[in-house]
């Protein structure tokens, strides 16, 4: 019997155990309900998924016009020949004011050549040039100047006006024009445009070919074409017929002295290893000056292959 009434007493509820434990569940089941009911009673809109992926997509439309629409304008000033006279901001650090405007290459001045944006040193090998009894035929003869990059030539070739050309500087002209038809490309004056259309030269072979042509100073044969790295023989004979090298282009290339060039500018000569820069070098410390090319043999480095293949590069002075 009071087995019965100890069990009786643990699972039975008083009136305020029952109020507390409705007053429990109540509570339980507002706070499962609570976020429907917030969602139900929202006045927030709702966001239209459809709108916002149409508006992604009017968004990267008009992206790609203002790309497509900037391109075409950049290739369209690239085209034109520039007529009006292009400044740079003088204001910016390492920035210089450029003027372009028609000029003789054979009477400019060095202020005047530094007005268009022309390094010192290339302005330097201009007035050399023109020193040494150098003239400027045509256009074209102008970017012979070796250390004359084509970007700056490609810039000014459309203002560069020849004055009063004699019969002479007309036929030099025409000769230099023949050689930049298709079938017959100039070596030394030849851009990469130019040169990509052979057959068998690529971007990358013509890459190579400037790239050598600069190393070197220029070129005097066209044998040296086939020295480039990657050119095979074949491809060589197949483009030997379509280029030449003009009879003065010996002249034009850029020479090394003997007597005043360091041993670093020596090496970096693709004719030249370390080694024989080196012996060039400390031969002329030891025994002076070269009074003439020839006495580079003097200092036994080259065989008499690569002597006669570099000679046209020396000058002593």
């Amino acid at each position: 019997m009071s087995l019965k009434r100890t069990a009786k007493e643990y699972f039975t509820f008083s009136k305020r155990d029952k109020r507390a434990l409705l007053i429990l569940s109540v509570i339980i089941v507002l706070f499962t309900i609570s976020p429907q009911l917030l969602i139900l009673f929202s006045t927030e809109e709702k966001v239209e998924n459809n709108s916002f992926k149409e508006d992604v997509k009017k968004f990267y439309a008009s992206q790609n016009k203002y790309q497509e629409e900037g391109e075409i304008a950049a290739e369209e000033i690239i085209q034109k020949d520039i007529a009006t006279t292009v400044k740079y901001d003088s204001v910016i650090p390492g920035k210089k004011i450029v003027q372009l405007f028609s000029f003789d290459p054979n009477t400019l001045s060095e202020n005047e050549f530094e007005k268009l944006g022309l390094p010192v040193r290339t302005i330097n090998s201009i007035l050399n040039y023109r020193k040494k009894g150098g003239k400027f035929h045509s256009p074209y003869d102008f970017k012979k100047i070796y250390n004359l990059s084509e970007e700056d030539f490609n810039r000014l070739k459309s203002f560069i006006v020849i004055n009063n050309p004699s019969p002479e500087k007309i036929q030099s002209f025409s000769k230099t024009y023949t050689a930049f038809q298709p079938n017959s490309l100039d070596i030394n004056v030849a851009d990469s445009i130019e040169w990509v259309k052979l057959p068998g030269i690529g971007p990358y072979l013509t890459s190579k070919i400037l790239n050598y042509k600069n190393a070197l100073g220029g070129f005097y044969s066209t044998d040296q074409i086939a020295e480039v790295y990657g050119l095979k023989p074949e491809t060589f004979e197949s483009i030997k017929s379509k280029i030449l090298c003009e009879n003065d282009c010996i002249n034009t290339i850029k020479k090394i002295n003997l007597n005043t060039t360091t041993k670093d500018e020596l090496n970096a000569h693709p004719y030249i290893s370390s080694k024989q820069a080196v012996i060039i070098a400390n031969f002329r410390n030891q025994h002076g000056a070269f009074l003439k090319v020839d006495d580079l043999k003097n200092a036994d480095c080259f065989t008499e292959k690569e002597f006669n293949k570099l000679k046209p590069y020396l000058i002593v002075n």
